[in-house]
């Protein structure tokens, strides 16, 4: 039986009553203060997620709720904390043929094919030829690379959390950087620059599942998307070095060595899990940038959620700070 969404999260009010599916983003099993079993579980749809618990007959639904599964909701929204929470009573599995998929993927702002058009005219606009091929071959030529840059998120809930997410942030910061390499002139090679925005979390469409939620894979657990980018370096070039005339020569190592360590340093500090800190200019503007693109899009959408009255959010956790709210959001409508 097909079942029909008709309450969305952004739209969900205190004490309203929810009877409707959604997608399991994250679920565990917890004990208040006297030991009793509930359920800790954040579901999710196209217009965002809400935290919610279980606490009567846990066992039963241990099983059913699970990351990336469908489920229909019987509850109670309430507020707790300051923050909206739905109170479950009763939870129904549901089959993917059931549901519509699209009303549960959040998606970006912006169009993913326009995007990348983008994308391939910051490749187009680059005059070294190594640097060029490399994008080519990976950003162009390559269809498993394509299909799932333009689908993948920029991270699993921090930043650009969303399909097409990648794709938005390195358009964004090279953006950027096309216009510090102007600012910068001769000081600063731009074909490098423009290389460490496109490159430096092209690991993260293997460091990330996002099929439908997102969480991090075996191997980006074990590898993490810094290494998995350098390691993609080194097959493309060993790629367009066995094709005859594909670039002028030999792969020249000077540059093989300051891509990989672009993408290698990008997080800027060790503790923070580069494990280089920057070490030529381009490599510490690429860092800077891409750490500025993260904050502000993840910042501006902590604003835009934000359900405090007056003109300041609540406390953002992460930045252990409130955030002032510009008339563009005090002005907006609710929401979750």
């Amino acid at each position: 039986m097909f079942v029909t969404k008709s309450q969305f999260i952004r739209d969900l009010k205190d004490k309203e009553t929810v009877s409707s599916p959604f997608l399991v983003k994250f679920s565990a099993v917890g004990a208040d203060k006297n030991g009793k079993s509930f359920m800790n579980v954040i579901l999710m749809d196209r217009t965002g997620e809400i935290e919610a618990r279980i606490w009567e007959d846990v066992p039963r639904y241990i099983g059913a709720v699970v990351r990336d599964n469908f489920i229909h909701v019987e509850g109670k929204v309430q507020t707790y904390q300051g923050r909206k929470q739905l109170v479950m009573n009763r939870v129904q599995p549901l089959r993917e043929d059931e549901v519509e998929v699209k009303d549960f993927v959040t998606e970006g702002t912006l169009d993913v094919e326009s995007l990348y058009s983008e994308l391939l005219g910051f490749v187009a606009s680059m005059s070294d030829p190594y640097y060029k091929a490399l994008c080519e071959a990976t950003l162009r030529d390559d269809p498993e690379i394509t299909d799932k840059v333009k689908r993948a998120p920029a991270a699993k809930s921090v930043h650009h959390a969303y399909k097409g997410g990648l794709l938005e942030h390195v358009i964004s910061i090279s953006k950027i950087l096309d216009g510090l390499a102007k600012h910068y002139g001769h000081i600063v090679d731009r074909d490098l620059l423009l290389f460490g925005g496109f490159f430096h979390d092209i690991g993260k469409i293997w460091e990330l599942s996002f099929d439908r939620t997102t969480d991090y894979t075996t191997e980006g657990k074990l590898i993490g998307h810094l290494v998995m980018g350098t390691e993609l370096i080194d097959r493309k070039i060993a790629e367009l070095e066995s094709v005859p005339g594909r670039i002028p020569g030999k792969f020249p190592t000077e540059k093989r060595l300051l891509a990989k360590h672009v993408v290698l340093s990008h997080h800027g500090l060790l503790e923070y899990g580069s494990p280089k800190r920057p070490k030529c200019l381009e490599a510490l503007i690429v860092h800077y940038v891409d750490d500025l693109d993260s904050k502000v899009n993840a910042i501006s959408r902590f604003i835009e959620a934000d359900q405090a009255p007056g003109e300041w959010t609540q406390m953002n956790k992460m930045y252990e700070r409130f955030f002032f709210k510009p008339e563009w959001a005090r002005n907006q409508p609710s929401q979750i």
